[in-house]
């Protein structure tokens, strides 16, 4: 069996989700909110939200939120004109179960970042490769019926030295078709063996179409 190596990635997911309680009140006053601390047990979400407005109609908000046909309990820890946090207990929201899977915490502490922007949710999680992200944006799909917006960030395997190979074979025409220059002219040309020279060269290349590969359906990688 062959071994199979993880890359660690922070992705960002975004998906317009209105059923949910915070999720909701954009539509309805067209607030954001940030997810403070969520924990999810026995089906039921207990989380801190910070939830942003620009108008004094914390009543209004207050009652949308326990108005909502899934929460379960509502108290205010805070409030100003422009502010207020909120402890919320609700039943778990379909997308928040599927995600919950992925974060390798079961029910234990959803750590995860969460916000809710223009109506959308966003999360950003760390992933370990590119058919997790896709599996999950899959489901999260097929729940809401929505499409998924996908960013992956993740460092450069290719050094500097590689970088440099690469960029000297496709400035003496490697890559061309036809080549102008084939593997033992380059090795030649560059005093590295045919056999370091391909390998380095096949690595680099993989590195660029995963990340070319991966910017299809809506998935974008962000080197640094």
């Amino acid at each position: 069996m062959t071994h199979r190596e993880e890359t660690q990635m922070d992705v960002k997911f975004r998906i317009k989700n209105q059923s949910c309680s915070l999720s909701g009140l954009y539509s309805e006053f067209g607030i954001n909110s940030r997810v403070i601390k969520k924990e999810i047990k026995d089906g039921v979400i207990y989380e801190i939200a910070e939830i942003y407005y620009k108008k004094n109609d914390l009543g209004k908000i207050l009652s949308s939120i326990k108005a909502s046909s899934e929460v379960l309990n509502v108290d205010t820890l805070y409030s100003n004109d422009n502010i207020m946090i909120i402890k919320l207990a609700t039943e778990e929201c379909p997308i928040l179960g599927i995600i919950k899977k992925y974060t390798g915490e079961g029910d234990a502490s959803f750590t995860k970042e969460e916000k809710i922007e223009k109506g959308e949710n966003i999360w950003y999680m760390s992933m370990t490769s590119m058919e997790l992200v896709r599996e999950l944006s899959e489901r999260l799909k097929n729940a809401t019926g929505n499409d998924v917006l996908i960013n992956i960030y993740k460092k450069s395997k290719v050094d500097k030295k590689s970088l440099f190979i690469v960029k000297e074979a496709y400035d003496l025409g490697f890559f061309d078709v036809p080549k102008r220059i084939n593997l033992m002219e380059l090795s030649a040309t560059l005093n590295i063996p045919p056999t370091t020279l391909d390998l380095i060269i096949r690595k680099s290349l993989k590195y660029f179409l995963d990340s070319e590969i991966a910017s299809v359906k809506n998935i974008t990688v962000d080197r640094e």
